[in-house]
């Protein structure tokens, strides 16, 4: 869904299209028409603390995908973006599609020896979180098998935005 910015902005797809060059294959903008405080050939857009592109657009910030969108497709996009890459300045259109809040949200893995996966005992827990909530998937003797039911349920939860499995299991690397 749009943001509130969003809907009470003037800022349309034909403003962009007239005012602005979005190259789509690097997802890079360029001012193209003359303007107070527009660096003509310079690429728009400041890293924010979260990786995120931002631009000022007559006045106000905004996000540089969520632009991106709404210059390509004539609509601000309906729910959140999701970067395919991971790379959140990587804003190239084939790099964005539409995605749920909880399909985008990431993990980050200081203990467990796998996503979804905790030592307990002698062996392991699988749970996942859907909708805010944490669902027991089971015990099992290893990493291996409580990681395989995680990935089941993630691939069953969230289709193609199901995280892949942790690379570290497959090449036996360890995670410090």
């Amino acid at each position: 869904m749009p943001t509130t910015k969003e809907k009470r902005s003037t800022l349309t797809a034909e403003w962009l299209r007239e005012n602005m060059i979005y190259e789509p294959e690097s997802g890079v903008f360029l001012w193209k028409v003359r303007g107070p405080g527009r660096m003509m050939g310079k690429a728009l857009g400041t890293k924010n603390w979260d990786g995120y592109l931002a631009m000022k657009i007559m006045g106000e910030l905004y996000y540089a995908h969520r632009v991106a969108w709404l210059y390509t497709h004539g609509v601000w996009p309906e729910s959140a973006i999701d970067h395919k890459d991971r790379n959140r300045s990587n804003n190239a259109i084939s790099n964005l599609r539409l995605a749920t809040h909880s399909a985008r949200k990431r993990t980050k893995r200081h203990v467990a020896p796998a996503r979804g996966v905790m030592p307990q005992g002698p062996g392991f827990v699988s749970r996942i979180y859907m909708n805010g909530k944490r669902h027991y998937l089971g015990y099992f003797k290893t990493v291996e098998e409580a990681s395989a039911a995680y990935q089941a349920k993630a691939k069953e939860i969230h289709g193609e935005f199901a995280h892949h499995l942790d690379a570290h299991l497959e090449t036996g690397a360890s995670h410090g």
